[in-house]
């Protein structure tokens, strides 16, 4: 699917829930405009990802040389499948790299931040549709943010920047036992999107019964 169609179905989409908002959606309904939804909610992750490591680098003085987003491929620089990737000159000291590297986790908690304060408050939308695309933002926030728990390979961006800050042995275990508990308080997080979004009590229909007046 090329960027166009993307574009496309986003707005097919919208033009779709602007017509139908009115009305207040089945589960399955929801399941099916998720599923829709999913396609941008990946482009949107991998541009916020690569993003932030564009930015991170811009903001300690680094020059960004290359940032793909789309469509994943082959990396020509070291010649592996990925999902994007960015590459920048002038990153000086580890802190600066560091900085770098875990910049996309720092973003993915930053808004997931704000998702907790509107899933949990009474900011969270009424409107089901509006539940539901925060709910898939959400979710997409937490893939980026937990995919790198388990080190597979140390070529994640999380191994990378513990390398770079020379933590390891039982200093990095701790490290990664703050990491994976974060990650499972933000997935109780997410879940209480779901239940906030499909959980609803059966909707009471009112049952009008003729009365019949009997004159004594």
């Amino acid at each position: 699917m090329g960027l166009r169609a993307l574009i496309g179905l986003a707005l097919a989409l919208g033009l779709a829930l602007g017509k139908t908002a009115h009305a207040d959606p089945s589960n399955t309904t929801l399941v099916y405009v998720g599923l829709g939804m999913a396609p941008v909610d990946y482009l949107a992750g991998v541009s916020l990802h690569e993003g932030s490591h564009g930015l991170a680098a811009w903001l300690v003085g680094a020059d960004v040389e290359d940032v793909h987003v789309f469509p994943p491929g082959i990396d020509p620089h070291v010649h592996r499948f990925r999902f994007g990737w960015t590459y920048v000159r002038g990153l000086h000291g580890d802190g600066d790299k560091t900085f770098f590297y875990l910049a996309p986790k720092i973003s993915d908690l930053a808004l997931l931040g704000g998702f907790a304060a509107l899933v949990y408050t009474s900011a969270w939308p009424s409107n089901r549709y509006g539940q539901l695309a925060l709910t898939v933002v959400g979710t997409g926030l937490w893939v980026d943010f937990a995919k790198d728990v388990v080190p597979l390979g140390r070529g994640d961006d999380v191994s990378i920047a513990l390398q770079v800050a020379g933590i390891s042995g039982w200093h990095e275990l701790g490290v990664r036992l703050l990491y994976a508990a974060a990650d499972v308080g933000l997935a109780f997080v997410v879940a209480h999107g779901y239940e906030r979004t499909f959980d609803r009590a059966p909707t009471s229909t009112a049952l009008t019964l003729p009365l019949f007046a009997k004159q004594f």
